[in-house]
């Protein structure tokens, strides 16, 4: 269901690019201490996983990062400083080769991973016996959840999800970072994804894998042409297009059957309007707010006297809060 939302930025933060930008620009605040859990998957590769208070026996929140996410993230940082002042427990998922390590298999992480966010609900609940388990996913990390919750339905081992910033059309978004200012974000995170997979192949094993060289690579221009060449071969899609098809969670939305909150701003620079679910297109389950404004992941409210205000983890918190 459709949902009004309470953000509201004073008048000289309203610019999406401004609410962009001012969060990885905000002080950082300091990381709680961390335990890194290091999860072997089932088809021989894995995934590092930091711990916040592991030990204790309190609501668990778990955290999937966006696109070329990890520690340094600010909302990551965020939402751990805010789990350790509540004193629940919480799990920082790094996606394949995005801890320090790189991953083992040829295989890379993308919007669709939706079985390794399965292994590890299936190890928490193993290791920890979590009594109320939450998944705050930010971007990618979005959906990933959202694809997962509809492809599990009532199945999904969660007492409920938060969705930020979603993607919701992988093929609507590929082009819509395309344009304008949009494209100051396309050539950090390309620039970024050239990089690791130039980095995790030698030439040799480049060569023979996507019959390109490490200059072809770091030639690639746009996220399409960088999903049909190498994102698809990678992970066994025939190209960007089924890709798209396969891992967009706008298909999977009408099967959610647990609870969840979709945070979204319709002036989002990495995607356009038109990917936002019309509200036949969502379930009873799914709670939708969208805001005029809040950019991508931004959701910067106002500087006070201690800092700066985000509304983002206040929401999710609160949104949590309901289910214990």
């Amino acid at each position: 269901m459709l949902k009004e939302s309470h953000f509201d930025p004073p008048w000289w933060l309203k610019n999406r690019h401004l609410q962009t930008f001012w969060a990885p620009l905000a002080p950082k605040l300091p990381l709680p201490k961390l335990t890194r859990q290091r999860l072997e998957l089932s088809d021989g590769d894995f995934i590092d996983m930091d711990w916040v208070n592991p030990e204790r026996d309190a609501p668990t929140v778990v955290l999937l990062h966006g696109l070329e996410g990890d520690i340094d993230s600010p909302y990551l940082r965020r939402m751990l400083f805010q789990i350790q002042q509540r004193r629940w427990r919480g799990v920082l998922v790094y996606w394949r080769g995005c801890s320090e390590e790189m991953n083992r298999l040829d295989k890379t992480y993308h919007s669709g991973r939706s079985e390794d966010l399965d292994e590890v609900i299936t190890e928490i609940h193993k290791s920890h016996s979590p009594e109320k388990l939450f998944v705050a996913g930010y971007s990618l990390g979005a959906n990933v959840l959202l694809k997962w919750l509809g492809e599990n339905e009532e199945k999904a081992r969660i007492d409920a999800g938060c969705a930020v910033s979603t993607p919701f059309n992988l093929s609507i978004c590929a082009d819509s970072i395309e344009q304008g200012f949009s494209k100051i974000y396309k050539f950090y995170l390309l620039n970024s994804m050239k990089k690791r997979i130039v980095n995790k192949f030698t030439p040799e094993r480049l060569l023979e894998l996507l019959n390109m060289s490490p200059r072809d690579v770091m030639a690639i221009n746009s996220f399409r042409e960088f999903d049909n060449r190498v994102t698809s071969f990678l992970n066994e899609f025939e190209d960007a297009e089924d890709y798209y098809r396969t891992a967009s969670s706008i298909y999977y939305l009408g099967s959610i059957k647990k609870p969840a909150l979709v945070i979204h701003a319709a002036d989002d620079p990495f995607m356009s309007p038109e990917i936002i679910p019309k509200e036949d297109q969502l379930p009873n389950s799914l709670e939708l707010l969208i805001s005029e404004h809040g950019g991508h992941v931004g959701f910067v409210s106002a500087p006070t006297s201690k800092g700066v205000s985000f509304y983002l983890e206040q929401t999710i918190l609160n949104y949590f809060d309901r289910f214990l």
